[in-house]
């Protein structure tokens, strides 16, 4: 269970288990001055880069859905718009 930590509501005490192997790996490559740091900046680019493909599948499904409204609607006028010209 979470906890608050001092007098800052932003910051939240947890406890997480990770595989000695893991934390052997991040202590040896870790540019951070602790693993509190490490796994926060971790975490956030995780997250963001969770949100940009979240982002990008929305706007390929938007982009698709504006194709496929496109096309019925050049279909709808094309007969109307080539008149004779066919």
């Amino acid at each position: 269970m979470a906890s608050n930590v001092g007098t800052d509501s932003s910051t939240v005490k947890t406890t997480v288990l990770f595989e000695k192997k893991l934390l052997e790996q991040i202590d040896k490559y870790n540019p951070f001055h602790t693993r509190k740091d490490f796994l926060g900046e971790a975490c956030k680019k995780y997250l963001g880069q969770l949100k940009r493909k979240q982002i990008d599948e929305q706007l390929a499904k938007a982009c698709s859905e504006a194709e496929t409204e496109d096309c019925d609607v050049n279909e709808e006028w094309e007969s109307i718009t080539l008149g004779d010209w066919r």
